[in-house]
């Protein structure tokens, strides 16, 4: 049923009977081009839903995935056919009634699904390809339909082909649900010069003052055989009175000429958007449709793209581009290895962690560089429909997204786009908060232009139009809008001009506290220094005091604990923990005078840890959860209540803490926080038992130091030395770290705590081991033995799934208790409870490779590795990633090994350092007195192709051959190693390296990407 054909594109026979699934279009139009969000599903004619940003911008309604299972066959892309032979007539859907006289298959590629259908008792075929409409001024779908006749003789064809619910421009999902009857009212429909629908709405819809006309609207366009097609809006001419969109009763009893001719009624209604034909089809002749379903700002918009380019020429060379836009993306990762199915999985994880975290695209100009993300969007879909996901509908399209998700999906970036640098660091170190949290929702990025407006014109009189739009903060994709409106020319390419204007600007990073503080967000940016300084460990000095850091000024607050632990019944909570006020006049925190204070990376890290370290739990026993929210598992959501505390943020904070200690320096903060840290240093140096005495002491110093604060800034600043209060953190974390170790003797460490507590007295209770906590105490085992018994222990534990071979996220939840959160009340194998599920599984395989367990971790990839599942078993293409797999917990046997909730997790980047520290190595550059390149890859003989070789890009631009002419594994005490490098440099003049390492002239030409090609011999 399932197979991955030569250019890796996932085929399904028979896909409307197979296991339901869901997935998206990426929603990827090009830097110039306006996208569409689309979702997909094994049934009917596959497309669910798509629109235009969010779900309020919907053109098929967006459903839930268990609804639009069951609406997509009938609300979807529908295709009627009366087939007329020797006088006979017979009435055929295609991916009507699932193989009903038809054989059907779905075809998954990167940016692009195809259907096909085959009749053999009336020999007709129908295929059908969806896209993204690309680089284009307006959002499209589109739908391309060719029909064969099979036969040997010509039939006689009619067709109705199109979607039968279109939703005009400008209704809200939860209104249409709502009162979606009530908003017919406003629908209306008409048809613009033969050429297109419009559906819009005749004004605004809501119950206030302020009323306004509605310019936007949706469309329908169609060509057959490159020729404008006929096509109709009201519905009713194919379905009659058929109101559940079953039987196209209309279409069966009349002749599609009569239908053309008939009256249609475009308002009070839901419209639908259908092209007819019908003629005769010669013996193996193919009818072409092409179809335009899509949004625009106005109807003048609409009229004037379609006038000029809506043509069968325009629209092929559109497919090839469409195709061609994710295969250039992901050029980054090229991989060849003798396991194809490996080789396409990287690129599909590389572009689906692109579209959480973004791609990076680097703006040079005379000397200044401006890294500035696109085509990221918040993870949500059909299966994680409560998520509010955004695709920016503009040029150079940017989205929303989580702190958390978009941090830790960026943190390989600079191993693919090295120019990258330290920017993500700076930009989410920045919003770290003088009291130790961060905000949650992660906006737009917008710019402040500072510089001389006139230059790049041609046209003088420009300037002032220029310098009107400069006046607002803008992204670049309106800044290219802007130019396009208003007919300005420019001297050079708007590439260069776009890399003058960044240059010139300030960025300005927009968030918003959204739902609360998480306990591990500012743990990702640990991730980020490491990544930063496996490239450039000869900058370690500039990343850490060189370049200014503000602090992001929030407009919600902790509690202390008067105010949140509170009697709930006849026992104490934690409930209530943060308070929400006015913002100030900046995001960002200032002093009296009004200027932001800035400080140093490490300045900035030095009080992080301090102040984390003051959150340790009583008795040491993890990192306390106080302001509300737990760490990375969000289902957890009651554990805060119960006075929870988690290990992994304390492992965290002992990582954190050995590369700070690797580093010296002065510490020059606003006073009030060196005051803490004087406070804070004295008391750990101080301490001599861990007990709820020391813990209160603690607390209190914390208290006191976020009233300060939150109070605002003296303006005053001191410096202190660093060397002495971090040992004393060090020393209040290590002592943390033995207790939680020693809490369950010899069995699995615990994860999570939570607490009872009695007047001022509190119990500790661990609650069941979670695979997390493993994951996180292996990140700070630097000793393989002790990895080693770890892995063991895990194996034997009831984390370890024997039926699939793979790790759920705990033992059960059987006998904790239901304050714990959501986890406790799903299904057991479902979600975060006793699930696979796969952020965290692959978090645990990553942590296998990095502790050098390297047998472990290719026996263990066979079976955790998404392309090396069976697809009937896992129930959708093996090329894409799920957030999480039934595990043989679940009540329900036949969907053991099911991948659910597709793609977008934090997944696919643990899979991208996988796939470095498998081909590159840890750290490919070191530093002492000169810069050195190593290769030191990690790879199982059998990736070695017949010929000894395996290749993959470096740094997004280099192309590395590996040459392993015994074809064993590099790893082991056999195993090969680099003993010659030849680089081929951009002017094609070679030189030869002997020896496993490149020295500093060579290592930079290689950074620098001076260096097309290195073939390195493996011995």
């Amino acid at each position: 049923m399932y197979q991955l054909n030569e250019k890796n594109e996932c085929i399904i026979a028979n896909y409307q009977t197979a296991s339901p699934f869901s997935s998206f279009l990426p929603g990827i139009a090009g830097l110039k081009g306006i996208p569409l969000w689309s979702f997909y599903v094994n049934r009917g004619q596959a497309i669910a839903s798509f629109g235009i940003e969010n779900k309020d911008g919907a053109i098929a309604e967006f459903f839930p995935a268990d609804k639009a299972y069951q609406f997509t066959p009938l609300q979807g892309f529908r295709t009627f056919l009366k087939v007329t032979r020797n006088g006979n007539t017979k009435h055929l859907e295609p991916f009507g009634v699932p193989n009903a006289a038809g054989n059907e298959t779905m075809k998954i590629g990167m940016n692009h699904i195809e259907l096909t259908y085959e009749n053999p008792e009336e020999k007709v075929a129908v295929h059908v390809r969806y896209y993204i409409l690309p680089n284009a001024p307006i959002g499209a779908l589109v739908r391309e339909v060719r029909m064969t006749n099979a036969n040997a003789e010509p039939i006689q064809l009619e067709l109705a082909d199109g979607l039968a619910a279109i939703l005009p421009a400008g209704i809200t999902n939860a209104g249409y649900k709502e009162i979606g009857n009530t908003l017919k009212s406003w629908f209306d429909v008409k048809t613009v010069d033969n050429r297109f629908n419009f559906y819009h709405l005749r004004g605004s819809t809501e119950d206030t003052e302020d009323v306004k006309e509605i310019h936007s609207g949706n469309f329908y366009a169609s060509l057959i055989d490159d020729e404008k097609a006929a096509i109709i809006y009201d519905r009713d001419l194919i379905f009659g009175h058929d109101q559940t969109l079953r039987t196209p009763q209309h279409f069966l009893h009349h002749n599609v000429n009569e239908i053309k001719l008939e009256a249609q009624i475009p308002t009070n209604k839901s419209s639908g958007g259908f092209t007819l034909w019908g003629d005769e089809v010669a013996s193996g002749q193919t009818i072409t449709l092409q179809t335009l379903v899509g949004y625009g700002k106005d109807e003048a918009t609409i009229a004037s793209f379609l006038e000029q380019h809506f043509n069968a020429a325009f629209l092929d060379a559109s497919s090839l581009t469409a195709q061609t836009l994710t295969a250039e993306l992901t050029a980054a990762i090229q991989t060849k290895t003798a396991d194809s199915r490996f080789d396409s999985y990287a690129r599909q994880s590389y572009l689906d962690n692109g579209l959480r975290g973004g791609f990076p695209t680097v703006h040079s100009h005379d000397g200044k560089h401006k890294t500035y993300y696109v085509y990221s969007r918040k993870h949500g879909d059909l299966e994680r429909d409560y998520n509010f996901f955004s695709t920016s509908p503009t040029y150079y399209s940017q989205g929303n997204g989580n702190y958390r998700d978009i941090n830790q999906n960026r943190r390989m970036d600079v191993f693919f786009t090295p120019e990258v640098g330290d920017d993500n660091l700076h930009h989410f170190m920045e919003l770290i908060q003088l009291d130790g949290y961060n905000p949650l929702v992660i906006k737009k990025v917008r710019y402040t232009f500072n510089g001389d407006s006139t230059l790049f014109l041609t046209q003088a009189a420009d300037n002032q139009k220029l310098v009107r739009f400069f006046q607002q903060p803008f992204e670049p994709g309106e800044l290219l809008a802007f130019l396009k409106e208003n007919n300005i020319t420019l001297n050079s390419s708007f590439e260069a001009y776009l890399a003058f204007v960044l240059s010139e600007s300030t960025e300005n990073l927009e968030a918003d506290h959204g739902e609360g503080f998480w306990i591990d967000h500012w743990t990702y940016n640990t991730d980020l220094i490491e990544s930063y300084l496996s490239l450039y460990p000869d900058k370690k000095q500039e990343l850490f005091f060189e370049r200014p850091y503000k602090y992001y000024q929030n407009k919600a607050f902790v509690e202390p604990r008067a105010k949140k632990h509170i009697k709930h019944g006849e026992r104490f909570r934690q409930f209530h923990a943060v308070r929400h006020g006015e913002n100030e006049t900046s995001q960002w925190v200032q002093t009296p005078d009004n200027q932001p204070p800035t400080t140093t990376l490490y300045a900035k890290l030095v009080l992080l840890t301090a102040v984390k370290a003051a959150t340790i739990a009583p008795f040491g026993y993890g990192i306390a959860m106080e302001a509300g929210k737990p760490g990375w598992n969000d289902s957890l959501n009651g554990l805060p209540g119960l006075f929870g505390a988690s290990t992994s943020e304390l492992y965290e904070l002992k990582r954190l803490m050995t590369i700070i200690n690797a580093v010296d320096g002065p510490v020059t903060l606003p006073i009030e926080a060196t005051r803490l840290l004087d406070k804070l240093q004295a008391h750990f140096e101080t301490m001599t038992t861990d007990d709820q005495a020391f813990w209160d002491r603690t607390t209190t110093l914390l208290e006191n130091y976020r009233a300060d604060i939150y109070h605002g800034l003296s303006g005053e600043w001191s410096t202190l030395a660093a060397k002495p209060l971090l040992a004393a953190i060090t020393k209040r974390v290590d002592e943390a770290v033995t207790a939680v170790e020693a809490y369950n003797g010899d069995g699995l460490l615990p994860t999570y705590f939570y607490f009872d507590k009695e007047a001022d007295h509190f119990s500790a209770h661990a609650v069941t081991p979670f695979l997390e906590g493993i994951v996180k105490k292996m990140k700070v085992t630097a000793n393989p033995v002790e990895a080693r018994q770890l892995y063991e222990a895990v194996r034997k534990s009831e984390i370890f799934d024997r039926k699939l071979n793979m790790y759920k996220t705990s033992t059960p939840l059987t006998d904790e208790p239901i304050e714990l959160g959501r986890a406790k009340f799903f299904t057991r194998g479902w979600l975060e409870n006793e699930s696979v599920f796969l952020h965290m599984s692959y978090k645990y395989l990553l942590e296998i490779l990095k502790s050098g367990l390297y047998e472990e971790f290719y026996e263990d990839s066979q079976t955790m590795l998404i392309p090396n599942l069976d697809p009937a078993v896992y129930g959708r293409s093996i090329l894409e990633n799920s957030s999480f797999i039934a595990s043989s917990a679940n009540p329900d046997p036949s969907i053991h090994g099911k991948g659910f909730v597709a793609r977008l997790s934090g997944s696919t980047v643990e899979f991208l350092e996988m796939w470095v520290r498998m081909f590159i190595g840890e750290t490919p550059f070191t530093y002492t007195d000169q810069l050195g390149f190593q290769l030191r890859p990690v790879l199982h003989q059998g990736l070695f192709q017949e010929d000894g070789t395996v290749q993959f890009k470096l740094f997004g631009a280099i192309d590395v051959t590996y040459v392993n002419e015994t074809k064993q594994n590099t790893y082991g005490k056999d195993g090969v190693r680099p003993v010659r490098y030849t680089l081929t440099y951009l002017d094609d003049h070679e030189i030869a390296v002997e020896g496993e390492w490149v020295d500093d002239q060579g290592a930079r030409a290689i950074r620098n990407k001076e260096v097309k090609s290195i073939r390195v011999t493996l011995a």
